[in-house]
């Protein structure tokens, strides 16, 4: 999802590949996932290996800035002093990168079972690797020539787990450390770091590495690989093996940190945590979870997602229909949603109850607001079940769409042709039968996977 704000041309392929929203929905329903989960767990955000090692990664540059460690004068000419965004982001960088290649070296010797599916960066080093790249000094800089990933401060894993760390008072946007909002939760990393010999000893070898490094009198410090401590290699390889394994040792830390087994988000991981299977629709998760939470004030959040998802997901199903042939007639549309066993009443009726809810309008800002109050315009239209009111009721739709489309600087995937008719330019949907998609079904999920995928490292199982 955050690679699609990046977007802002593509063909078909990429189009369905990335599964853009075409309704802009996303800016909704996350809004209101991010009421339970607090921007604590996300589509980038979700894996307990990179929380960790963003947390080490982080505990290590904190102390490079307490020691005031003195740059040489070749990386003070580029970065000035040592707690700048830009040194940290050079830190971030680097040890990313060994971490990276810890890994890979691990995996080749077969020395540690490691699992490097989810490690960020590792094809690009793989590849590397082969052509014997790696003989070559790896570079000390934020720039794109020390670089795994292409944007790597943003994909990689410090850009990806920023908002979480932000949101949990670690640092502030612009990485820094000593902010009196930042003692509480550097004072229990702390705690973390010295109850877990290992992963201190870790974290004072790369503080003690990175101490060498920035004392070379150059504006882009090369380190060759051999030259990297064997014992930080190990060490690397070892501590982020597995999420199940990182999961062990960091569950307790990273639960009083999150607060994520507390309040409406605890609901959902008890339920999930004894769940065999998580796969299906998500919509008795969350039922679920209302009747087990006490507290009204959170209840209310699961409630209002459970009051919202129906009208967002049959919006939904009738722009599949649209997407489902290349050219369609009035008629024809009609007929495929007829043949759903919906009518035009159907999405009518759900705005109309949400139309006049404040409490839940009152949680969206900015453009969220205005497209959920877009949505809830349908209840404007005549619900009377005919022709001409779907035919009104899907050129309010796909004026919605074009709307979205355009505030992407992109063309709209489905519109009229000269005939009048509706035509879809990009590649064509197949629509489910009236049995797999009754009313109201839930298209949308809320973090619900990528929360399990979370619970399942926390509780130290595997995320295959």
């Amino acid at each position: 999802m955050f690679i699609k704000q990046f977007f802002t041309e593509f063909d078909d392929t990429l189009t369905q590949s990335l599964n853009i929203d075409p309704l802009g929905m996303t800016m909704i329903w996350s809004r209101l996932g991010q009421d339970i989960f607090h921007n604590r767990v996300s589509s980038i955000s979700n894996d307990v290996r990179n929380y960790t090692l963003n947390l080490l990664h982080h505990y290590v540059i904190k102390r490079v800035v307490e020691d005031q460690t003195q740059l040489s004068r070749g990386l003070q000419a580029v970065y000035g002093h040592i707690d700048t965004l830009a040194f940290k982001q050079a830190c971030l960088i680097y040890l990313e990168n060994l971490l990276v290649f810890s890994m890979l070296e691990a995996e080749g010797q077969q020395q540690v079972s490691v699992l490097t599916q989810g490690i960020l960066g590792t094809s690009k080093a793989r590849l590397l690797i082969s052509s014997g790249t790696l003989t070559k000094p790896l570079k000390f800089t934020r720039e794109q020539s020390g670089q795994l990933l292409v944007r790597q401060l943003t994909l990689g894993v410090s850009g990806r787990y920023k908002t979480p760390f932000t949101e949990m008072q670690f640092f502030d946007k612009e990485y820094r450390y000593h902010q009196p909002q930042s003692t509480v939760s550097w004072e229990k990393a702390t705690n973390f770091f010295e109850q877990n010999e290992e992963l201190n000893g870790l974290a004072n070898a790369l503080f003690e590495h990175l101490q060498e490094v920035i004392k070379q009198d150059a504006k882009v410090p090369e380190i060759l690989w051999q030259d990297v401590s064997k014992s930080i290699k190990k060490a690397y390889a070892q501590q982020f093996a597995t999420p199940a394994i990182v999961g062990k040792q960091s569950k307790a830390f990273w639960l009083n940190v999150t607060e994520l087994d507390q309040n409406a988000a605890g609901s959902l991981y008890e339920i999930i945590n004894t769940q065999a299977d998580e796969t299906g629709s998500a919509q008795p998760f969350f039922e679920q979870a209302i009747k087990n939470e006490n507290n009204a004030f959170e209840k209310q959040k699961l409630v209002d997602i459970c009051h919202v998802e129906p009208l967002l997901a049959e919006c939904e199903l009738l722009f599949s229909v649209l997407m489902s042939q290349r050219v369609q007639t009035e008629e024809e549309v009609y007929q495929r949603y007829f043949g759903l066993e919906r009518n035009v009443n159907s999405i009518i009726r759900l705005a109309r109850e949400l139309q006049h809810d404040i409490d839940i309008k009152a949680k969206f800002s900015g453009v969220a607001k205005k497209r959920y109050e877009a949505l809830l315009a349908l209840a404007q239209l005549d619900n009377t079940d005919s022709q001409a009111n779907m035919t009104l009721l899907v050129d309010a739709l796909l004026k919605y769409h074009c709307a979205i489309m355009n505030q992407r600087g992109q063309s709209p995937w489905v519109e009229r042709d000269s005939q009048g008719d509706y035509r879809c330019h990009i590649k064509l949907r197949t629509l489910p039968t009236a049995e797999q998609r009754p009313y109201k079904t839930w298209f949308n999920r809320y973090y619900l996977d990528q929360f399990s995928q979370l619970i399942r490292g926390l509780e130290g199982k595997s995320n295959d």
